[in-house]
């Protein structure tokens, strides 16, 4: 109900909107003067909600603070009318792994603030998780396994994402069900709200997999063991020919919707993660026509989404026209035999919440619906970095199309300035993070990496140390954002993050120049930047610290606030630390760094340390004639492996060290003043670029 919107965002002026809805075969939307009021009009509520959002935008210089909350100026009449179509008939967002990652911690107020800025941002199909914890647990239960087995099962908050991508089971686990089954009233609040709202979520569907132990409780069952996947204990994929994969799905289902909701599409990946144990068409239509069977049978408009990644094409003959939908960032949509095929375009970026500015604002603009294409989706595991790419890819969900005026618009709204400045600020990013022809993952951070004597990948998937545009750009970019003075709170977090940015870039370039000093013999070279490299960890931690969104200690607080008892609230912070850290397994593992983050915190405790530690390591080893080797023996995802080397075996003891025994400043959090530091930092640094 838009109005219960209009109601929450702007109630001092709720008896200024007249809202009116009219049919249409299109999605449309409009805002107009009427007798001292905004009339409202859409198609449905969800266009009203845009259409509200549009006004409040241009005439009330509306904007999104850093919660996803709604901030309004004066109440101005529009001009005229003011119209618009959303073309995309299916607009998305949200990973499993956003659900660990930047909501991690949400509470009801955080996610009211993200459901409504979604709905006013054209989003009608998000997917909704919150809760599937305690759906599987329950499911566990009713299927006769006993409650700590069950609860070993359930990931611990900051990789149950990953457990819905089938990846693994009971990291970190959770310890109490009461906790588990608190997750229900969230959950259901999130289900609820969207569903008033006109939207129609997105939930977990069953493809087939069962824990260990599921064996352990002695449940029989005929199924495949899957490959190990990046050294997490192998899983278990049920025969969709044995009667339990019907059993165990149409009981989740069953809980799902007596706990959560009654939901119509359903994301359900079967081979995404793990490749399928045969590859000949019958079994795989089999996989098909079993998961489907159990969607279908929810409903009668019940319909199956499915990632490319895991989409197989015996799958299409098992699944009617119209009831599957293919999520797409792969451009699969384009190859013959998909003509028929729905598919969902995707917009991906910052995955794993690494802190990056990085993104194709013209890629985003340009995606258009039209033959198989029927949606588009804007999917990212952050928040608070990068905001304004995130905010722009949301808007394009609903049509918007005009990357520069919208820019404007975010300055003029959210910085309450209109300074020049502000605006060259974007424009510098745009030609350099947000440059055209981006690639579709961020560049690594020389800093969060782990130190080896050549740079490569960061975290699996990125593109490499090789940042690939003028970072003198991104130092221009904070620099005029200084001179812009914006007076928000956002125009601060934005500040911090561009000159974050432009300094972990510099610190690119003067990494690879103190390994090359090392390896040259240039004494004076290696000194140099390596002392400028470690100052510039300390610089960026100070910098980062200013602001709770980008300290490590504020979200540790979180994590402990979700305990109900020391040994849990010491739980969930392991899960925050190994996250972001080495991820896992902890002994052995191919993942470290994924999660990187360069946050306040962190910085100098754990990604100085481990550089300070190398660079010692170096200088021990300068004049002898045998270098350290520049790559393990093995490489795994293009990266060295975590105990291929002296050095790395040595570190590990360390890293792990880190997780159990880092001290958070609590204290230090928000205590100097975001501009102050950011002024003094560009003074400083300036001759570097």
């Amino acid at each position: 109900m838009i109005r219960n919107l209009i109601l929450r965002r702007t109630p001092d002026w709720s008896d200024r909107f007249v809202l009116e809805n009219f049919e249409s075969e299109k999605s449309e939307w409009s805002y107009e003067p009427s007798d001292g009021k905004v009339l409202i009009k859409g198609t449905d509520a969800i266009c009203m909600a845009v259409a509200y959002y549009a006004f409040l935008r241009d005439y009330c210089s509306g904007y999104f603070d850093a919660d996803h909350a709604l901030c309004v100026a004066d109440f101005n009449l529009p001009e005229a009318l003011v119209n618009g179509e959303i073309k995309a008939k299916y607009r998305t967002c949200l990973e499993y792994t956003t659900i660990s990652c930047a909501a991690c911690w949400w509470d009801w107020e955080r996610w009211e603030n993200e459901i409504d800025f979604m709905a006013m941002n054209g989003v009608n199909m998000p997917l909704t998780v919150v809760g599937t914890e305690a759906v599987w647990f329950k499911t566990m239960l009713d299927l006769g396994i006993k409650q700590e087995l069950a609860l070993a099962c359930i990931s611990g908050p900051s990789f149950w994402g990953w457990q819905l991508y089938n990846c693994f089971d009971g990291y970190f686990p959770q310890i109490k069900r009461e906790t588990v089954e608190k997750r229900i009233e969230l959950g259901k609040k999130i289900f609820e709200r969207e569903k008033q709202l006109g939207m129609s979520p997105l939930m977990h569907g069953y493809s087939g997999y069962i824990s260990n132990n599921f064996i352990k409780a002695k449940i029989r069952v005929r199924g495949n063991k899957t490959d190990e996947w990046c050294m997490f204990p192998s899983r278990y994929h049920v025969l969709a020919s044995d009667s339990n994969f019907h059993r165990f799905g149409s009981l989740y289902y069953r809980n799902l919707k007596l706990l959560i909701g009654e939901g119509t599409y359903f994301l359900a990946d079967p081979f995404s993660v793990h490749p399928p144990a045969k590859q000949n068409s019958a079994f795989l239509a089999g996989v098909g026509t079993a998961i489907y069977k159990l969607i279908s049978a929810q409903n009668e408009n019940a319909v199956w989404v499915i990632h490319s990644s895991s989409l197989k094409n015996p799958f299409l003959s098992a699944v009617p026209k119209g009831k599957l939908f293919v999520i797409d960032g792969s451009e699969l949509y384009k190859e013959d035999g998909m003509e028929n095929v729905d598919f969902i375009l995707s917009a991906s970026f910052n995955s794993g919440d690494v802190t990056a500015i990085h993104g194709d604002f013209e890629a985003v603009a340009n995606r258009k619906t039209n033959g198989n294409i029927v949606g588009l989706g804007a999917f990212s595991d952050g928040a608070y970095c990068n905001e304004a790419f995130r905010q722009f890819s949301f808007a394009a969900l609903s049509g918007e199309q005009k990357a520069d005026e919208w820019l404007e618009k975010y300055v003029k709204n959210r910085y309450k300035t209109n300074s020049p400045a502000a605006k060259e600020a974007m424009q510098l990013l745009k030609n350099s993070c947000w440059r055209s022809g981006q690639h579709q993952r961020e560049h690594g951070s020389a800093v969060c990496t782990r130190p080896s004597t050549l740079l490569r990948h960061t975290s699996i998937g990125d593109c490499g140390c090789d940042i690939g545009y003028d970072i003198s750009d991104v130092f221009r970019a904070a620099q005029k954002l200084l001179e812009a003075e914006g007076k928000t709170y956002e125009y601060e977090l934005d500040v911090c993050d561009v000159l974050r940015q432009a300094l972990s870039d510099l610190a690119n370039v003067v990494c690879k120049r103190a390994l090359e000093g090392y390896k040259t013999k240039n004494v004076a070279l290696f000194e140099e930047n390596t002392n400028l490299f470690l100052g510039l960890i300390d610089d960026m931690d100070r910098l980062m610290m200013t602001k709770k969104e980008f300290a490590l200690p504020h979200y540790l607080k979180l994590a402990a606030s979700f305990g109900n008892s020391k040994e849990e609230s010491d739980n969930f912070e392991i899960n925050v630390l190994a996250q972001m850290t080495l991820f896992g397994p902890m002994k052995d593992n191919v993942l470290y760094d994924t999660c990187w983050k360069e946050w306040g915190g962190s910085l100098k405790t754990f990604y100085g340390k481990r550089w300070r530690a190398f660079f010692e390591y170096l200088a021990a080893n300068f004049k002898k004639l045998r270098r350290i080797p520049e790559r393990t023996n093995k490489q795994v995802f293009d990266r060295d492996t975590y105990l291929g080397s002296e050095f790395g075996a040595r570190l590990s003891k360390v890293e792990r060290q880190w997780i159990t025994e880092y001290s958070p400043e609590f204290d230090l959090v928000g205590k100097e003043n975001t501009l102050a530091v950011a002024k003094e930092l560009v003074a400083k640094y300036a001759p570097n670029f």
